[in-house]
């Protein structure tokens, strides 16, 4: 059974950007990015139409969810987590309980799907690639957060502090990845998020040489045009 839970939230769309003990289970430990949102959302008005339809694989505490449809998006949220949707109530995020890549949804019923920080986790990332490539739309795009081989080596932020990690990823093997899934790169870019002004302006000189994490943006093609015209 799939549901859906929405509310007024009474929190004035606040997200908590450090480890909150209130959350009961892994959310306390998420870390919001709202400048990283932000990022996403400048990046989906260039690609998609004016009012998307926006899927947010492992949607956590739901922050983007709540950026992306103050914004006018058709954005949902899906997540595994079984404490999220007391949260989502709270604080009136659209999202469903899920797991990739067995995910609720008909082929083509987004124009974005995201995956922030998610390919990491996985076993299997190819199957959720595919998953997700399947449920954009002809002509939409996929928007990726991985982190890179050179997050193993960062004392804040390292990638084993998360015991649920799998692999970091290269430029390469994203490459690689998303092609596999059916989906053309439109372009990769490295970063290093950082938890104020001062440390974001250090990690974009960072990132020139080692990035933390890759943004991957790719596009699924329009199989009509890739037919060519009768």
């Amino acid at each position: 059974m799939i549901s859906l839970f929405a509310a007024h939230s009474s929190q004035g769309g606040k997200i908590s950007r450090t480890i909150d003990s209130s959350i009961a289970g892994p959310l306390q430990h998420i870390h919001e990015h709202p400048e990283l949102d932000a990022w996403d959302l400048r990046a989906i008005r260039e690609v998609s139409p004016a009012h998307p339809r926006i899927l947010d694989i492992g949607a956590g505490r739901g922050g983007f969810v709540m950026a992306a449809r103050a914004l006018g998006c058709d954005a949902l949220g899906v997540d595994m987590e079984p404490t999220a949707p007391e949260l989502w109530r709270s604080r009136g995020v659209w999202s469903v309980l899920g797991r990739a890549p067995e995910l609720p949804f008909a082929d083509a019923s987004f124009d974005v799907v995201r995956l922030k920080e998610i390919i990491e986790h996985l076993d299997d990332p190819l199957a959720t690639v595919r998953a997700a490539a399947r449920l954009i739309a002809p002509g939409g795009c996929l928007i990726a957060h991985v982190p890179s081989v050179y997050s193993q080596f960062f004392p804040i932020g390292n990638f084993w502090d998360d015991y649920t990690h799998v692999r970091p990823f290269s430029r390469t093997g994203l490459e690689r990845l998303f092609a596999d899934g059916g989906l053309a790169v439109l372009r990769i870019e490295g970063y290093v998020a950082g938890r104020s002004p001062l440390e974001r302006a250090a990690g974009k000189l960072l990132a020139r040489v080692l990035p933390h994490t890759y943004r991957v943006i790719a596009r699924r093609a329009d199989p009509a045009a890739s037919r060519g015209s009768p």
